[in-house]
């Protein structure tokens, strides 16, 4: 990226806009899924260098980086513009590609962006690019200074967030576009936590196996679709296969605890009246069309290790009886208050891990719920701990941010812009607890299907949002005073 302009900025919107694009494309090169952000962190502090801009790139591997205010914005407050860098890996069954290695093989029409056979990464990769066009593209307009932050592993427990140095900010403003509906800004979020539950189960044998594989449910996520009733890959399967006299061998779905499992597969043992049951069952959900995509496969396999039958039942109804989806619901009609998403399953060599997101805008009921779960499991055997907790972000009463969107909102589109609360956990309530006083929304375009291979981002929509945020930007130095 040494040839990467650094002179004045290309001027229109719509050519800063094209650049969005190109570093929205150059991010999709990059492997950059939780847990795997070096070279994207890199890859944004060689474009700050190459710009001439002032960055840091902390232990682990957040990235701040500092544009100076235009000439008559000097005295205007700085302002935090922040996404996140890592994206959720989720592929179809059949993809053979290695996410931790290999770039995203990106599809693009006039409408949509998104990637054959895997998650787009648009959350949160479009934030990266808007703030990339930006810098680059920091003389073609009037802005107040600006600290772009970039943090890592959001989508594991927001650890980035979590362990970024508040002395490195200024601002007591942040705008975060992390967002995935147009025209909706969020201005509160649910907190949340991780848990992960373990038990061993021993092997007693050898038999012929069955290997049934669920694939194609719209999965997505865990959060924001999980009043949607979408079927969960991992609990449906055990249903079916629970009461048959199964012997399991293996059994495993999901690919991240905060997506909505898409797919499930599960090899094991048993009689043909239970096999023809099973069939049967699998038939029915493909008919109901409640899932349209959804597909199955059976196929006989060799002799295979397995546990027992009253062992593999043990193993299906903890699965089964787990709290999952949405617990209790909010004051807003088809909101969710607190949920828990059951998003992997595991069982391999004998040990079976379960990990779940679980997510309240309501402290007690977060605290009443999760001790919930922790019992269920010890009760049923298994080792369980809590873990990547994180606050709630709770809304502010005045809030000239959320006034100056409103109004550039309404001048450029001629509607009112909605602000709604959110039920999912947002890097806002990491940085109100750090930094006291703090004013921030969170915007963004219109991203589909999110942490699932349908993910799809709508460009016009990304070009809208670009351009408000712009109009933003250029309209605070009127309202906010030093």
């Amino acid at each position: 990226m040494k040839n990467a302009p650094t002179g004045a900025g290309r001027g229109s919107i719509s050519e800063m806009f094209d650049r969005v694009l190109y570093y929205f494309r150059q991010l999709c090169a990059i492997p950059h899924g939780s847990g795997n952000t070096a070279a994207v962190s890199d890859f944004c502090v060689s474009l700050a260098n190459d710009f001439g801009l002032k960055s840091v790139k902390d232990e682990v591997g957040n990235v701040v980086i500092y544009i100076p205010a235009s000439y008559g914005f000097e005295n205007v407050p700085p302002v935090i513009l922040q996404g996140h860098l890592d994206m959720v890996c989720a592929k179809d069954s059949g993809c053979a590609k290695d996410m931790e290695k290999d770039g995203l093989n990106v599809i693009e029409s006039d409408l949509f962006i998104e990637a054959d056979g895997t998650s787009l990464g648009g959350d949160d990769g479009i934030a990266i690019a808007f703030c990339l066009a930006i810098a680059e593209n920091r003389e073609g307009f009037i802005h107040p200074a600006l600290e772009l932050v970039f943090t890592i592993d959001e989508e594991v427990g927001m650890d980035g967030a979590k362990a970024l140095d508040p002395s490195l900010l200024r601002s007591r403003i942040l705008i975060n576009i992390d967002n995935e509906e147009e025209g909706i800004a969020i201005v509160s979020c649910a907190g949340g936590a991780r848990i992960d539950a373990r038990r061993n189960f021993q092997y007693e044998g050898t038999a012929p196996c069955v290997s049934v594989k669920l694939s194609g449910l719209l999965g997505g996520h865990s959060g924001t679709e999980i009043t949607k009733g979408h079927v969960n890959a991992i609990r449906f399967l055990a249903g079916i296969l629970s009461g048959n006299g199964v012997r399991l061998s293996s059994f495993k779905g999901g690919n991240a605890d905060n997506a909505i499992p898409s797919q499930c597969e599960a090899v094991f043992s048993a009689g043909e009246s239970a096999i023809e049951r099973i069939k049967h069952e699998l038939q029915l959900f493909l008919d109901s069309g409640k899932e349209p995509e959804a597909k199955s496969e059976i196929a006989f396999e060799d002799e295979c290790p397995i546990i027992g039958d009253a062992e593999s039942e043990t193993l299906l109804k903890t699965i089964i009886g787990v709290p999952d989806g949405v617990i209790t619901y909010g004051v807003i009609p088809g909101t969710a208050q607190t949920s828990s998403n059951l998003g992997i399953a595991s069982f391999e060599k004998g040990e079976l891990h379960l990990s779940h997101a679980f997510r309240s805008s309501d402290e007690a009921e977060k605290r009443e719920y999760t001790a919930k779960i922790l019992s269920f499991y010890s009760e049923n055997g298994f080792e369980a701990e809590m873990h990547s907790e994180y606050p709630a972000w709770e809304y502010r009463e005045k809030s000239v941010l959320r006034e100056v969107f409103s109004e550039e909102f309404r001048k450029l589109f001629g509607k009112e812009m909605k602000f709604e609360a959110i039920h999912a956990g947002l890097e806002c309530g990491i940085f109100s607890g750090k930094i006291e006083g703090l004013d921030c929304i969170s915007i963004g375009p219109n991203i589909f299907d999110i942490h699932s291979p349908k993910e799809r981002l709508d460009k016009q929509s990304a070009g809208r949002t670009f351009e408000l945020l712009i109009s933003v930007l250029k309209n605070l130095g009127g309202r906010c005073e030093s």
